[in-house]
C-alpha cells in the first residue's frame, strides 16, 4: 500500500517524534540525517517566529493503533530558489517505500528541489539515482587532531594593527551579519543568514561568546572565527571535538593572509579548551580553501552530497 504523505505545521508531539527519530537514525547510520537549520525549524512550535525563509514539513505517520504510533518518515523542504530538502526514515520502518514516497511528493510539488544525502549512504544514492537525480554539490567534513601525534599547531601572530576579541551579545550582531553577508555572498546557505537565524544559534546550549572570535582593524570587523563545541557526552567532562563553525574574511581585507591567521586563532582556542580534535565543513569544489585546510593538517573524514535533476522538468 502506498504510504500516505501529509504536510503540516508541526505540533509539539510531531516535532518531538521527528527529533527522536533523527536521533535513532543517527545512532543507526553513524551520521546525522538532518542539518542544524532543519533541527531548529523542527523545534519551532506553531505561532513561534519562523524567520524569513519559508519551509514545508511532509510526514508519514504510523496508524494510531500501531505499537508505537507517530511520525515514521519526514521530509523538510526549504523553499528557496531552488528548494532544498532532507529526508529521514525511522530505522524500524525502512524498506517500505517511505523515503521514495516523500521524495516523489517533494518533486511533484517542487520539481527543481535538490536533496541532501548526509554521509552519502548507499540507500540514499540508490534512491536518488532511481529518481534520475545526480550529484551536483559536495560538502566535505574535514578533521585534524589537536592532541597527540601530528597535532602540533603553528604559532599565530596577528598582523600589525589587528586585534582579536570575543563576540558581545547586544553589540556585534548587526555588524557581524553585514560582514558575513559580504564574505559569503555566493554561498547558498551561510550568506542568507538573518538576525533571527543568528539569535536562534546564540540561544543554543552550545553557544559560547568566548569562542566567537572577531578580528578587528580599527573600527572595522575584518574577519571572524566562530567555533562550536557541543556539550560533553554523559560520563565525559570534556567534549571530544570542536568545530570550526564559520570562518569569514571581509572582502575588503582579503588577500592579506587573514584566512589562515583567523583559522589558527580559533584552532588554538579549541586546543586550549582541551579538545582532542577539530572538524570543519567546506565545499568540495573550493580548491583554495581545501589547500589551506590540508596545509593546516585537516583530512577529509566524511562527505555530504546534494542530488538534483541535471536537466529541467519535461
Amino acid at each position: 500500500m502506498q504510504p500516505t504523505v501529509t504536510d503540516a505545521h508541526l505540533e509539539p508531539a510531531q516535532s518531538a517524534d521527528v527529533l527522536a527519530m533523527a536521533v535513532r537514525a543517527s545512532t543507526h547510520d553513524g551520521v546525522r540525517p538532518l542539518s542544524e537549520q532543519t533541527v531548529l525549524d523542527v523545534r519551532r512550535l506553531p505561532g513561534s517566529p519562523a524567520g524569513e525563509s519559508a519551509t514545508s514539513h511532509l510526514l508519514i505517520e504510523e496508524q494510531p493503533d500501531a505499537p508505537r504510533p507517530g511520525v515514521i518518515a519526514y521530509a523538510h523542504v526549504e523553499l528557496t530558489d531552488p528548494p532544498s530538502a532532507e529526508i529521514v526514515v525511522d530505522p524500524d520502518h525502512r524498506h517500505a517505500g517511505h523515503g521514495r514516497a516523500l521524495a516523489q511528493e517533494v518533486l511533484r510539488r517542487w520539481p527543481t528541489t535538490r536533496f541532501w544525502a548526509h554521509g552519502d549512504l548507499p540507500a540514499a544514492r540508490n534512491l536518488f539515482s532511481s529518481l534520475d537525480l545526480a550529484p551536483v554539490r559536495q560538502l566535505w567534513q574535514m578533521t585534524r587532531p589537536l592532541r597527540g601525534e601530528w597535532s602540533e599547531l603553528p604559532d599565530v601572530t596577528l598582523p600589525e594593527g589587528f586585534t582579536v576579541r570575543s563576540f558581545e551579545l547586544g553589540r556585534d550582531e548587526e555588524r557581524w551579519l553585514r560582514v558575513n553577508a559580504r564574505a559569503f555572498a555566493d554561498h547558498p546557505e551561510q550568506g542568507r543568514m538573518t538576525l533571527g537565524d543568528l539569535r536562534d544559534r546564540t540561544e543554543e546550549p552550545w553557544f559560547d561568546p568566548h569562542g566567537f572570535l572577531l578580528i578587528e582593524h580599527g573600527t572595522d570587523l575584518a574577519a571572524f572565527h566562530w567555533t562550536k563545541v557541543e556539550p560533553a557526552e554523559p560520563g565525559h567532562s570534556v567534549p571530544a571535538s570542536g568545530e570550526v563553525y564559520v570562518v569569514g574574511v571581509d572582502p575588503a581585507y582579503q588577500g592579506r593572509g587573514l584566512g589562515k591567521v583567523v583559522t589558527l586563532v580559533g584552532l588554538h582556542h579549541l586546543r586550549n579548551r582541551g579538545l582532542a580534535s577539530a572538524t570543519l565543513y567546506v565545499e568540495g569544489d573550493n580548491a583554495p580553501a581545501l589547500a589551506t585546510y590540508h596545509r593546516l593538517g585537516f583530512e577529509r573524514s566524511a562527505i555530504d552530497v546534494m542530488y538534483a535533476a541535471t536537466s529541467g522538468p519535461a
